[in-house]
């Protein structure tokens, strides 16, 4: 087999969205020695979608390197920090997985410059068909970079507020009547089936509505479902999820990609979850 990449593991970046066309991203550093290091984004020379149909080798090495700090580490935390990052940094804060329990006007943040740039600025609250409707909150621009790494297959823009916390509110109380989580095991499967999200997203508004949370939101008057599509040749028949923490290789025909997953005949991968691990992939 043909090495085709190797380096520390980041997330897929990708272009297009019907269908999408995903980038296999790793990063070098300028030496091997075990301190903090800067590092340098390589996106491949290659599609990685063109390897669909194909044997393809991931191999891991054992090594890992924080994706914050550049340092060699023995652990990944919150997919891809060292355990000081993961104390220090205000992005692995609790808050970052519940917006609703962001602290900053308390004087609590860890890094509050930071704090300010990232939670104080517009935020989407969506709707999307992953493994079925969900709710969801993004800051990407455009939203629909968020839809791809999640493996929607269509979604649709619900309101804009002016916080991350604000928009936690409001999708913590969403959660009573509809979910906010991805069944990534049904997402990596099969297809999702259908929904009327026109409809759906006309329902969530006026129920909102009606709870009167005393939090400022601007309606999205989009009208218009965004359609994805991911290169998938079939769904593999099991969502055994591989950890290169329990094994080192997977060496495998991969039969597509949706999301942040890899998916191959008998075991997916999410390279979200192993960002920092040093791999080498290798095709036929």
């Amino acid at each position: 087999m043909k090495e085709l990449s190797s380096g520390f593991l980041r997330m897929m970046d990708h272009e297009g969205i019907d269908p999408v066309e995903y980038i296999w991203v790793v990063a070098s550093y300028p030496s091997s020695e075990s301190g903090k290091q800067e590092a340098k984004l390589v996106p491949a020379n290659f599609k990685i979608a063109s390897l669909v149909g194909k044997r393809v080798k991931l191999e891991f090495t054992g090594k890992i390197r924080c994706v914050n700090c550049g340092k060699v580490t023995s652990k990944s935390f919150n997919q891809g920090s060292c355990f000081n990052c993961f104390q220090t940094l205000a992005e692995n804060d609790l808050c970052i997985l519940r917006p609703e329990t962001c602290h900053f006007h308390l004087g609590t943040c860890r890094e509050p410059e930071w704090g300010e740039g990232y939670c104080f600025q517009k935020h989407t609250l969506y709707l999307a068909n992953t493994s079925g409707l969900k709710v969801g909150i993004t800051r990407e621009k455009p939203v629909s970079n968020r839809w791809v790494d999640q493996g929607a297959q269509e979604a649709i823009p619900l309101l804009e507020v002016t916080s991350r916390r604000d928009a936690g509110l409001i999708e913590k109380q969403f959660t009573s009547i509809i979910d906010d989580k991805t069944k990534w095991q049904k997402m990596v499967t099969e297809d999702s089936v259908s929904f009327d999200l026109i409809s759906k997203k006309k329902e969530l508004l006026e129920v909102l509505d009606s709870w009167d949370l005393g939090v400022p939101y601007t309606e999205s008057n989009e009208q218009n479902i965004t359609k994805l599509s991911y290169p998938i040749s079939e769904y593999p028949k099991k969502s055994k999820s591989f950890s290169p923490d329990k094994e080192k290789e997977i060496d495998s025909k991969l039969l597509g990609i949706k999301g942040q997953y890899l998916l191959f005949e008998d075991v997916v991968i999410n390279i979200r979850a192993y960002g920092g691990y040093e791999i080498r992939l290798y095709s036929e």
